[in-house]
């Protein structure tokens, strides 16, 4: 049964005399349950007015809606009741995305949950988006949840070609699901009756940093290349393109916590100038107010006018580790650019290895720098300035996170 929703669908027109009628559009999201396509779904319901239906439950089609005076996101997922083409033919979709996230991860975060073999088996879900996936049709663009973390304004940008716009701000991720709900509900009298969904297992308040981890098959899913070798090889091939903008690090022999040696050095939120302790210490220069220290994460900000924030701690120990590893992320959505700078040192103050990367838009890299240490203590340097000169500090914020030196084999 459709939906008749308020308003005629508008296209563009040439009219003799009239104004163009914007089309308004509809964005089909179709991937397995836990593949982060409820997150995509909800960054493009940040769209204001727009109609969404962010986490559509298992058991149902996506609707089909007669009509509509508003552009419409639709998320649904992998099946065996429910082809692609079914939904397809439902909803009617201007464009199809298909989302995909590393199967191990994904099987790990699904097979928990109470509705992981609903409508389908888990491992015959696994083998239909193969399917898909091989088959090539059906959908106008591939997105990989994992770009989304790594660097979000993609995805951003991916909507602004489509026709879908919404801007970097969208990444706060403002609209709240209840302001989506009162209009799914003004727009579309009735729809709750015909059609269940929510906002699928997103978190609101932020973009979840540490999903991403390209888990190896085995036990388990050590069954998985076999359900969907193609994908399996996608992956690879994809990791191998994208180098470091995917790397997640290998396990480590052995790992210290610098964040927690900093939280004890500072005291505090707010970071000191100088501080030392156990043999430790710690300097902070052209700091502002907003860099802090706090339970999870280290924020920096740059300091104004394009001058350089630095966060130095000397006496850290030395052999036998070979890795300083941490998350650095942007902070804000419209962040244009921030420039970070990591030195490691020796006791001679002789640069033992160092790496500079630039961050906006939400940006996110995991450090992974080697070096050979000569001595028993080193230095770290961090360093933080704007990348183009008039930038409001304010929103140049950098946040790290998981900051250790660690020893890898090898």
């Amino acid at each position: 049964m459709q939906t008749a929703c308020r308003g005629e669908r508008q296209d563009v027109s040439l009219g003799s005399g009239k104004d163009w009628l914007p089309k308004r559009m509809r964005v089909l999201l179709y991937g397995m349950q836990s593949s982060g396509a409820s997150v995509l779904a909800f960054t493009l319901a940040q769209k204001p007015e727009s109609l969404a239906f962010v986490d559509i439950w298992n058991m149902f089609a996506a609707p089909e809606i007669e009509a509509a005076e508003s552009d419409i996101v639709a998320k649904v997922v992998v099946t065996t009741a429910f082809s692609l083409e079914v939904h397809r033919r439902r909803f009617r979709p201007d464009v199809t995305l298909l989302v995909l996230r590393h199967p191990v991860d994904t099987f790990y975060s699904l097979s928990g949950r109470s509705y992981a073999n609903e409508n389908g088996l888990i491992d015959e879900k696994f083998a239909l988006l193969e399917e898909v996936f091989r088959a090539g049709s059906g959908f106008d663009h591939i997105v990989h949840y994992e770009d989304f973390i790594f660097r979000p304004r993609g995805f951003v940008d991916l909507a602004d070609r489509i026709g879908w716009r919404i801007g970097y701000d969208a990444l706060l991720l403002q609209r709240a699901h209840s302001d989506i709900e009162r209009t799914n509900l003004a727009r579309c009298p009735g729809i709750a009756e015909r059609l269940k969904y929510g906002v699928g297992n997103i978190h609101t308040n932020s973009l979840m940093r540490d999903r991403v981890r390209f888990s190896e098959p085995w036990n388990r899913t050590a069954h998985l290349p076999g359900l969907c070798p193609s994908i399996f090889a996608h992956y690879a091939s994809m990791r191998m393109e994208q180098g470091e903008l995917w790397n997640v690090p290998s396990l480590a022999l052995l790992s210290a916590n610098l964040h927690a040696l900093l939280r004890e050095l500072a005291g505090s939120e707010a970071i000191p100038r100088h501080a030392a302790k156990f043999g430790y210490k710690l300097q902070f220069t052209g700091g502002t107010f907003q860099s802090r220290i706090q339970d999870a994460k280290i924020v920096l900000h740059p300091a104004p006018r394009g001058r350089e924030t630095q966060l130095m701690i000397s006496g850290l120990p030395g052999r036998p580790f070979n890795r300083l590893r941490a998350v650095f992320f942007a902070e804000h959505p419209l962040a244009p650019g921030t420039i970070a700078r990591l030195v490691i040192e020796g006791t001679d103050g002789q640069p033992l290895a160092e790496k500079e990367l630039t961050l906006c838009h939400c940006d996110m890299r995991n450090i992974d720098l080697p070096f050979e240490a000569q001595t028993d203590f080193l230095s770290l340097k961090l360093s933080l300035r704007v990348a183009h000169n008039g930038t409001s500090p304010s929103i140049s914020g950098v946040c790290i996170q998981n900051l250790r030196l660690e020893q890898v084999a090898g």
